[in-house]
């Protein structure tokens, strides 16, 4: 373990789940229990497990108490700082890392709190290292859902998001970064960078996984440009195309230019300037990224962006209802349970009480009761929530405070925090709201189960 102090951790927490609000009404989305521990768990535990000792988690002001109280029953080692942000879940994710620039004194590593994986950060770190980049990106394979899994609720035929990332063959440099969105049907790729990087792939089935370290000159001009909103939509493909220009005359010949004279928010030289030991090494050093000539190692590139490409590790984000099933789904088998229970985190809770001699792969939390004549498989179950007899729950996700009466099945489904499922109630494939109540003797089948005006406030 290496106490990283040319490196600060930023963990992004204040986010409402826009893709997600049937879960997200009435719960923070970093709070979202994944194998029964808060999502927001998951980032802090793969820092800790790298050497950090310290991460700042960036959370909006009303969700500062919370979240404080969730992290302190969490036994995690790593010291967390939780920094309120006014309005952050109405921000964008640079707009975040701006207000809190002066929390941030090093190079420093951005996490997304919804980011499930077991990667090395150390071998991200050390990409970083190697090169002296400006960005350094983790990408990892898309996940694979099996064709037999059913995301509970309505049918959905709307595709996931693609991402465009344009990836150096021979140096790994990160090169093109784009939604596919913002094209319609073809791709227009410019003369420079094909002179430039002259073998490349752009991959279409490669995961950003919203993990960077970044150079602390970035966050210096993020701080003074506040044009960018976003990390992964605005800031990094700008930077990334800023790796074909070269600095303009004035920042190299005239030393005594005026930096009143230079627009800061459009000259990203006067921040990206390479420390004069740097360069000396550069120009003194046989080393060269590229083999294709003798030119100057990196061709003199003071910005330089990087991917990390990950394949023998799991990871997803768990941003939708989709990947967020998924995730509680394959907990167990990707995330072994020494892992979470090093964390004094047991499968079942000391304080649950469990009569039911029928349980499988289920991870039972504070204070839940579990009556006899009950059969359950492969579900999470929060605290304090009842499970009344001749009851069967399969493959489900039960929320914190539920209770679900006698003689109900419950297949593949969501919980959600409160709600009530009555005596006799059959649901397969649904989501059910926070506080609502099904009526008893229903059966309900890939519906979204909640009250009509939390439908208007979802919107």
């Amino acid at each position: 373990m290496f106490l990283y102090k040319e490196f600060q951790a930023v963990v992004l927490a204040g986010g409402v789940g826009s893709r997600m609000t049937e879960l997200t009404y009435g719960q923070y989305k970093c709070l979202l229990p994944i194998g029964n521990v808060p999502m927001l768990w998951y980032p802090l535990q793969l820092l800790e497990r790298a050497g950090f000792k310290e991460a700042i988690v960036v959370v909006s002001e009303n969700m500062e108490t919370n979240v404080s109280l969730a992290l302190n029953k969490l036994n995690l080692k790593i010291k967390i700082d939780v920094v309120p942000v006014e309005d952050a879940e109405d921000l964008g994710t640079a707009d975040s890392i701006r207000l809190i620039h002066e929390k941030i004194h090093t190079d420093f590593l951005v996490i997304s709190c919804d980011l499930i994986t077991n990667v090395d950060i150390g071998e991200i770190l050390n990409l970083y290292r190697k090169h002296n980049a400006s960005i350094t990106a983790l990408m990892l394979p898309a996940p694979k859902l099996p064709d037999d899994f059913v995301t509970p609720g309505p049918e959905n035929k709307q595709k996931p998001e693609t991402d465009l990332i344009g990836i150096d063959n021979e140096t790994g440099r990160l090169v093109f970064l784009a939604s596919a969105s913002d094209f319609e049907e073809t791709i227009n790729i410019s003369q420079a960078l094909l002179r430039k990087h002259t073998s490349f792939t752009i991959h279409s089935k490669l995961l950003d996984a919203h993990l960077y370290v970044f150079n602390k000159w970035v966050l210096d001009f993020l701080v003074h440009n506040k044009n960018f909103s976003t990390l992964k939509g605005e800031l990094l493909p700008y930077i990334v195309s800023k790796q074909l220009a070269k600095p303009p005359k004035q920042c190299v010949d005239d030393k005594n230019t005026s930096i009143v004279r230079v627009n800061l928010k459009e000259d990203i030289f006067r921040f990206a300037v390479e420390k004069p030991l740097d360069e000396l090494i550069r120009k003194m050093s046989a080393y060269n990224d590229h083999s294709t000539d003798l030119e100057d190692a990196y061709h003199g590139d003071i910005v330089k962006c990087y991917a990390h490409i990950v394949n023998d590790k799991f990871g997803l984000r768990a941003n939708t209802i989709q990947m967020y099933h998924f995730a509680n789904s394959k907990i167990s088998e990707w995330w072994s349970n020494d892992d979470i229970e090093q964390s004094n985190i047991p499968s079942i809770s000391a304080t649950a009480t469990i009569r039911s001699t029928q349980m499988q792969d289920c991870r039972v939390d504070d204070n839940t009761i579990v009556d006899e004549k009950t059969s359950l498989k492969q579900s999470h179950f929060g605290p304090n929530a009842v499970v009344d007899s001749k009851t069967r729950v399969s493959q489900s996700v039960i929320m914190d405070n539920v209770t679900i009466k006698q003689r109900c099945v419950i297949h593949n489904c969501i919980l959600c925090n409160g709600c009530v499922i009555e005596e006799g109630t059959e649901l397969k494939d649904c989501v059910v709201g926070p506080q609502h109540i099904v009526t008893s003797g229903s059966q309900h089948s890939r519906e979204v189960l909640t009250d009509a005006d939390k439908l208007i406030e979802i919107e």
